[in-house]
């Protein structure tokens, strides 16, 4: 059974680890699995409950850390993988400084670079990402949108050796939605910076008679609460950071999803609630309108405003018919475009193409 090492930085809750752990309980069983990842994250805990062999490191204590690449070359050598996959540029920058020889997919979870505070942490950013594509044997897009970037900026040592993969979700666990009542919506993701929580409170406050939940916590966390307390939002509840199963249950209890993101690559959230039955107001950005046709599987804001976002909710709150139709077109895009089973059949056959025999 060949051995297959799986690298990614970041462990808590969030959509590459949601990918990363499809992966793990999907190959469990046709390859020998090793796994990489923050040191005493929920990744760790839920893999090692799988029965993977895991590593854990610190990947956060600096991003030039010197220890890190030293460390994965040592686990390497314990574990000997005939391939490496590493998830997102801080795993595929350290894994390229390792300067091992083992075959290795990069996957891009999204690009960031380009949002970086200032024109020299952008370079850095820039370069790193480079160098992760170059060392890698094959690399990995979850969208267009990222795979035209990476030739934009010349990420890429040979384009033809890449792939665009859509991220998937199992399809038949994903529970219907029942709203129970027909103006609460929600926010559900991570509470930062690129995902803009303020943002939805200012939808919040031009829809006074609507509801809503928040799930999820991070660095805006503390600010999101106050800015709920000082705005009088009290209709807004935060829910905190909820497993899997409890966001897809909090999920089919909301009338809409509302996406305020400042950029995304291809985000699994949208596809569960397509597959719910939980119409999406989203953002447009990134890899969204590759998962989204608007206005016929869910509705696009071209601009980042509060009252568009607004507008489109009420629109598909009132609007029977086209949320009917919406519901209906996005569970068959879903199923056309974004199943587990597709999305995993091709990574396995990357695997096959250039594992070590």
């Amino acid at each position: 059974m060949q051995r297959v090492l799986e690298i990614v930085a970041d462990g808590s809750l969030g959509g590459g680890t949601t990918h990363v752990l499809q992966i793990l309980r999907a190959f469990k069983s046709t390859y020998s699995l090793g796994l990489v990842t923050q040191a005493n994250s929920f990744l760790l805990s839920e893999a090692r409950s799988l029965g993977i062999e895991c590593f854990g490191v610190d990947f956060f204590s600096s991003r030039l850390n010197a220890r890190v690449p030293l460390t994965l070359r040592r686990f390497v050598r314990g574990f000997k993988p005939q391939l490496v996959h590493a998830h997102g540029a801080r795993a595929g920058f350290f894994w390229a400084l390792a300067e091992t020889r083992v075959p290795t997919a990069y996957t891009v979870h999204g690009y960031h670079f380009w949002h970086k505070p200032s024109l020299l942490v952008r370079w850095l950013a820039l370069h790193a990402e480079r160098l992760a594509s170059y060392r890698a044997d094959r690399v990995i897009f979850v969208c267009n949108h990222d795979a035209k970037a990476a030739e934009r900026w010349s990420l890429l040592r040979n384009p033809s050796h890449s792939d665009v993969i859509y991220n998937g979700i199992p399809l038949e666990k994903i529970p219907i939605a029942k709203p129970t009542n027909p103006k609460r919506i929600g926010f559900i993701g991570r509470l930062e910076p690129e995902k803009n929580p303020l943002l939805f409170l200012d939808v919040m406050e031009l829809l006074p008679n609507y509801s809503a939940s928040i799930v999820g916590d991070g660095v805006l966390g503390e600010r999101v609460r106050a800015e709920i307390n000082g705005r009088n939002l009290s209709r807004v509840s935060m829910l905190g950071s909820q497993p899997p199963a409890k966001s897809l249950e909090e999920l089919s209890s909301l009338q809409t999803v509302v996406m305020t993101s400042r950029w995304e690559g291809l985000p699994i959230l949208p596809l569960e609630a397509m597959q719910a039955g939980v119409p999406i107001v989203a953002t447009k950005v990134g890899g969204l309108n590759e998962i989204i046709e608007d206005e016929k599987s869910g509705l696009l804001v071209d601009s980042r405003s509060a009252t568009d976002l607004a507008h489109a909710v009420m629109r598909i709150s009132e609007d029977n018919t086209l949320r009917r139709r919406i519901i209906d077109n996005a569970r068959t895009r879903v199923a056309d475009l974004f199943s587990e089973e597709r999305m995993l059949s091709s990574i396995d056959a990357i695997y096959r193409e250039i594992a070590l025999p």
